[in-house]
């Protein structure tokens, strides 16, 4: 009987899985047909297979999230959670995605009724051109302030749950509240992922408000390439399955510490010292993440008690943030050298670190 269940929810949640197959697809004809592009490097073909796994990864175990924080409760207006969770799923991913798709194609019927949008407004090579000139270093303080969004998100999306919701949810509040964080964080990164098929693929898909999305969010290496906006939401998957501490602080270290070590070392400006010689990172950035990392992991630790979500120790949350700090250095470190995007491995590497200093000290993950 619950494997005829687990089918049947499967069956249901088939648009959303099939939504993350199809922008897999893309993401592959995208690498392949780019393979041989001049100048691509090694690094950035294996960015992008990581982009396009940790998407196809997300879209097989999304099922299993949705049983996950279901948790055989019932629901509000059907009768189990695991079924409200699959309808508002169907509801608020594949109904966005589907607006989204009406509002490109209304992008291209713009073109097609005005041809001259192709020679600048709509035209990929021009865009890029006017991008490089009016992308000074100073820029990307802006963009790393939207780059702290995802841990702020989380944080008020407790905080209203808790005050607002757990009178009429009761202990289950958690579990929706973490539903609604899984959903918009999937908005929000196939919103990004949609964006970057539709310039990569024909440009003349793309609404007005939408290049200037681009204009904002993009750095001049993403240009031939993804952006790495939605893995970071795609690397933060796994943890949903773990405890909310666990959650929480790899979301602050890799939205808040990562864009406050780049913060850092633009400020110094001309000032900043470079370490390893010869690259853009530099001690003040370091510091700055190092510094940054350690508030975050003792500030996820206090939210979450506070909240009722774990009964960590402050000696806990002080010997982990030192690890962390720790790690993030390397991690900083290893990636001026190693092209590889610090989007996804900060998530990943910061989570299995706290797993393995859990499990060591037999502590529960869940």
């Amino acid at each position: 009987m619950i494997l005829a269940n687990v089918k049947m929810n499967v069956i249901y949640i088939l648009p959303v899985m099939l939504l993350f197959f199809i922008f897999t697809i893309f993401m592959f004809i995208h690498i392949f047909k780019t393979w041989n592009l001049e100048g691509k490097t090694s690094y950035k073909k294996i960015n992008e297979i990581i982009y396009a796994f940790l998407t196809l990864a997300f879209g097989i175990y999304y099922p299993l999230l949705v049983l996950w924080l279901g948790n055989n409760n019932n629901g509000i207006f059907l009768p189990n959670a695991v079924d409200e969770f699959t309808l508002l799923g169907n509801i608020f991913i594949v109904g966005v995605m589907l607006i989204i798709v009406g509002w490109g194609i209304s992008a291209k019927l713009r073109t097609i009724r005005n041809p001259e949008l192709l020679k600048e407004q709509n035209n990929y090579e021009h865009f890029c051109e006017e991008f490089l000139k009016k992308y000074p270093e100073r820029s990307m303080i802006k963009r790393k302030i939207t780059h702290i969004l995802p841990g702020v998100v989380v944080g008020l999306i407790i905080i209203i749950f808790y005050f607002f919701f757990q009178p009429i949810l009761g202990n289950v509040w958690i579990d929706y509240a973490l539903f609604v964080i899984l959903i918009i964080g999937i908005d929000f990164a196939l919103t990004f992922l949609v964006q970057d098929l539709i310039r990569l693929f024909d440009f003349s898909y793309m609404p007005p408000n939408a290049i200037k999305m681009c204009h904002a969010g993009l750095t001049p290496d993403e240009l031939d390439s993804f952006s790495s906006t939605s893995v970071m939401v795609f690397a933060f998957g796994p943890f949903l399955f773990l405890s909310f501490p666990l959650l929480f602080i790899v979301l602050l270290i890799t939205s808040i510490a990562d864009a406050m070590a780049s913060i850092f070392g633009i400020l110094a400006a001309n000032k900043k010292h470079h370490f390893p010689k010869g690259t853009d990172k530099s001690i003040e950035g370091y510091i700055g993440g190092g510094l940054f990392t350690f508030i975050c992991t003792i500030f996820g630790v206090l939210f979450s008690n506070f909240f009722g979500l774990s009964t960590w120790s402050i000696e806990l949350a002080l010997f982990i943030a030192s690890i962390l700090s720790i790690i993030f250095f390397f991690i900083d470190v290893i990636t001026s050298k190693v092209k590889l995007q610090d989007n996804y491995l900060n998530p990943l590497i910061t989570g299995l670190s706290i797993i393995m200093i859990l499990i060591s000290l037999n502590i529960s993950i869940f």
